[in-house]
């Protein structure tokens, strides 16, 4: 019975019930009233899920771009770690496009799983399932269950988390390297394993000092790998580079804080990109927890901050939804009499920003 005691336990059937409900609510919801695509399958693979999808099935295409021949156009533009996962499920007798969607709800669920462990580890359970429902009620939480790698992204990052708090070391070589051509804010991972390298450099024995130091090689070992990949099939090391760089994305490094300040006073209050900056920095104002683990902080603000450093808020409504020690804050309210209450207004402000704003968006494909 041993073997089955996790099965039966609330670590187990808290975060997959609430997976279930997630998954049955979001269903409901873009079935509902008008949308644009004939099915639900390519409802949940647009705009860049068109992509991975087709890394996934073709691998990586460059060609000259039919409107300016002079620019790159093709799918080298996203990172290759979800897809190629993806591509390695296609043995299995089910279409490309079922694998890319049901990934991405597999890894969201195994995330909710180690997140609600991690979580009451850390504080209680209580916190645990409110920050698994703050994660959930997140106006653009059903990201996790498009063709997009958030879910992955969030799946990696928690074994990360899991094995840094638990002291295990040796598995964050891999997994580092994996997160680190998962996404481009994966390089953020670098942040909390820093500093428990700085943390820990008079109490960790050699052997930990060498793992958590490779863990951090192993980032650039997996972008470099990524690069050399660029450079033998497409002649072209920094090929990522010059695509984002290009005028239609025009990414550049920038300080964050000015990218913001310009985004807020540039575009309207009522632009969903200024309403979401507006959104994030209120709930932080709200739920910031100064004696939260800084490493957790670190990685939070670390992804708050990564679009803005790229010099644009492009898309900044779906890049955020990672940051998973926001929720825990949130979460952390429950258990506070000044602000426990203020969880009832961040459900409400946010089933209403999704009802009316970003849901009828992506069902219109205008979400990108």
């Amino acid at each position: 019975m041993k073997k089955f005691s996790y099965l039966q336990s609330k670590d187990f059937y808290v975060p997959t019930l609430l997976f279930l409900i997630f998954i049955i609510t979001s269903f409901t919801i873009l079935n509902t009233g008008d949308y644009k695509y004939y099915s639900m399958q390519r409802m949940l693979i647009q705009w860049d899920g068109q992509h991975y999808l087709s890394i996934a099935r073709d691998g990586y295409e460059k060609y000259p771009c039919q409107y300016s021949p002079n620019n790159v156009c093709g799918n080298v533009g996203w990172f290759p770690f979800y897809p190629l996962v993806g591509s390695l499920l296609a043995v299995l007798p089910i279409p490309i496009n079922q694998i890319m969607i049901g990934l991405s709800w597999l890894s969201f669920w195994l995330a909710l799983l180690l997140l609600y462990r991690f979580t009451k580890k850390l504080y209680s359970e209580k916190i645990a399932l409110w920050t698994i429902v703050a994660l959930m009620l997140f106006p653009t939480s059903f990201y996790y269950l498009t063709a997009f790698p958030y879910s992955m992204y969030l799946l990696l990052t928690m074994l990360i988390f899991t094995f840094l708090f638990e002291r295990k070391y040796l598995y964050l070589i891999p997994l580092s390297a994996m997160l680190a051509v998962t996404y481009p804010s994966g390089i953020v991972i670098a942040l909390p394993m820093m500093f428990t390298l700085w943390q820990e450099r008079k109490i960790a024995t050699l052997k930990e000092k060498l793992f958590l130091a490779s863990s951090l090689i192993a980032i650039g070992v997996g972008l470099t790998s990524y690069c050399l990949y660029n450079y033998v099939v497409f002649d072209d090391f920094f090929l990522y580079n010059h695509f984002q760089a290009q005028s239609y994305f025009a990414h550049k490094a920038t300080f964050p804080l000015i990218t913001l300040y310009e985004t807020l006073t540039v575009l309207p209050l009522t632009h969903i990109i200024s309403l979401t900056i507006t959104f994030t920095i209120a709930l932080l104002v709200l739920f910031y927890q100064r004696n939260q683990d800084i490493r957790l902080q670190l990685f939070m603000f670390g992804i708050l901050l990564f679009t803005p450093t790229a010099g644009t808020t492009d898309c900044y409504y779906r890049h955020i939804i990672v940051a998973f020690p926001l929720f825990i804050m949130i979460g952390n309210a429950i258990e506070s009499k000044r602000k426990k209450y203020l969880i009832g207004i961040y459900i409400a402000i946010s089933i209403l920003l999704a009802g009316y704003l970003y849901l009828p968006l992506y069902k219109w494909g205008n979400l990108m």
